[in-house]
């Protein structure tokens, strides 16, 4: 049966049978981007060391939401957030919040690889040196320890010195997750990480993701349904700037509540 809203959230069940308690909680969250109403209402859980799958038409609020949850819009002068996303007990829209700290804590990946244009080693140090970091064997081993765990480790280990723009794409988006994890977040938030790579590059990052949700909460970003249904615990359809439903991924889109969703899901509209 489809998990109904509520605004006392409970844990869930995921597809293993395994309850999984909820690491975020957004309640009555709405987005403005100056007069234009951009994301209106939501209520929704984020699991813990799960895959939440954000998907929908263009233009329909899943950037501007997920880039909401580590406060990336504030970068953006007009827009302006109302409700709570409770974190660890805090509503991360507090402006008292340590944004540099929460940044730590839920890291981002975006749609195009944007790796430094320094070395591949500098790529993962430098926000390691930007929080303080100066010893060298420990900035080696997490250089090392961050490539291995996006198995990138057996294809630069020889040329870490070499600079990253002369990785490929798919590489480059592995070693942009190796850097968001060099910080030990404990959230991956992930704005359509594969939409700009071919099939075998975004197997690879897919195979990555179910790999490190062992160990981290991952929300992504998908155009693609099939990718939704092939990696997410659990999905949530936006339409129009609205969350039409949510729920365990096998029944939104075996049985969907909501006509839209249905509707969507089935190519009527997209």
């Amino acid at each position: 049966m489809m998990i109904q809203l509520d605004t006392n959230i409970a844990n869930f069940t995921n597809d293993k049978g395994e309850e999984t308690p909820v690491q975020i909680e957004v309640k009555d969250v709405n987005i403005f981007y100056g007069s234009n109403h951009a994301v209106k209402d939501v209520n929704m859980p984020i699991h813990e060391k799960s895959i939440t799958a954000l998907i929908g038409p263009s233009g329909c609020g899943k950037s501007t939401f997920i880039r909401t949850i580590n406060r990336m819009n504030d970068l953006i002068p007009i827009a302006r957030c109302e409700g709570n996303i409770l974190y660890r007990d805090n509503n991360i829209l507090n402006p008292k919040i340590d944004v540099v700290q929460l940044r730590k804590e839920i890291g981002m990946v975006f749609q195009q690889p944007n790796p430094f244009p320094k070395s591949i080693s500098e790529n993962i140090q430098l926000p390691l040196k930007f929080a303080g970091m100066r010893n060298k064997k420990i900035l080696k081993e997490t250089t090392e320890n961050c490539l291995k765990e996006v198995g990138l480790w057996d294809e630069v280990k020889d040329r870490l010195d070499h600079s990253a723009t002369g990785l490929s794409g798919g590489q480059q988006q592995r070693l942009c997750i190796a850097r968001a994890l060099a910080l030990k977040p404990s959230v991956i938030l992930l704005d359509e990480p594969t939409s700009a790579l071919d099939p075998v590059s975004t197997s690879k990052i897919e195979e990555l993701l179910l790999r490190l949700k062992k160990d981290y909460t991952i929300v992504i970003v998908t155009h693609n349904m099939q990718q939704a249904a092939r990696i997410a615990d659990y999905t949530a359809f936006f339409y129009q700037g609205e969350l039409v439903e949510f729920g365990l991924t096998r029944n939104l889109f075996t049985h969907p509540e909501k006509k839209s969703t249905a509707d969507y899901i089935s190519g009527r509209f997209g």
